[in-house]
């Protein structure tokens, strides 16, 4: 499965009535197949290289200049995206419910919790979309257990960040330096 580029999947996020979110038009799996080692490592990572179409639910469309990295969690109600920007490394890290890796039809699907956490390349952190979250937890009936877990994931990746644990230890992960990613603007 990793560094298969003839063979790109898609990373496919709704919100949590099902409506469509967003969609990553191309990534590439890091990793032959989705392992659990412990809590703060990814469970499953794709690279997404620039330049490949993001679709918004409203039929928008965007692209990123660099390559980014998407890390899901087993058991965790979040997931990173590391930006590989020109001006340092950044994380835009998604409250989200645990993802579902289809291999067969080489997609990963979560619902995205609206409420997100991000991290600049000085290592200053931001909760965003508070209000998004408070607004559709009522709109959508986020259960109570969904709610908390959504809050106290939250706290626990602020922790990660802070402790420079995961994905936030630049001596761990440096994927661009270990893998052969497929060329800048594949698309598919």
């Amino acid at each position: 499965m990793a560094n298969d580029y003839r063979n790109p999947w898609q990373i496919r996020s709704s919100k949590y009535d099902g409506t469509r979110h967003r969609l990553w038009t191309c990534a590439y799996p890091v990793q032959d197949r989705p392992q659990y080692r412990d809590d703060v490592t990814p469970y499953f990572t794709l690279v997404v290289p620039a330049h490949t179409i993001v679709e918004e639910g409203n039929g928008d469309h965007w692209s990123s200049p660099f390559d980014v990295v998407a890390c899901f969690y087993a058991a965790k109600y979040y997931q990173v995206m590391v930006l590989y920007k020109e001006t340092g490394t950044e994380y835009y890290c998604n409250s989200c419910t645990i993802a579902d890796i289809d291999e067969i039809h080489r997609e990963v699907r979560f619902a995205d919790m609206d409420l997100d956490l991000l991290v600049d390349h000085t290592g200053a952190v931001r909760v965003v979309d508070q209000n998004e979250f408070e607004r559709n937890r009522v709109l959508f009936h986020y259960p109570d257990y969904v709610s908390l877990r959504v809050q106290a994931d939250l706290e626990e990746l602020k922790k990660s960040v802070r402790l420079r644990q995961g994905v936030f230890s630049s001596k761990r992960y440096d994927w661009r330096h270990k893998q052969g990613w497929p060329s800048r603007g594949a698309n598919g």
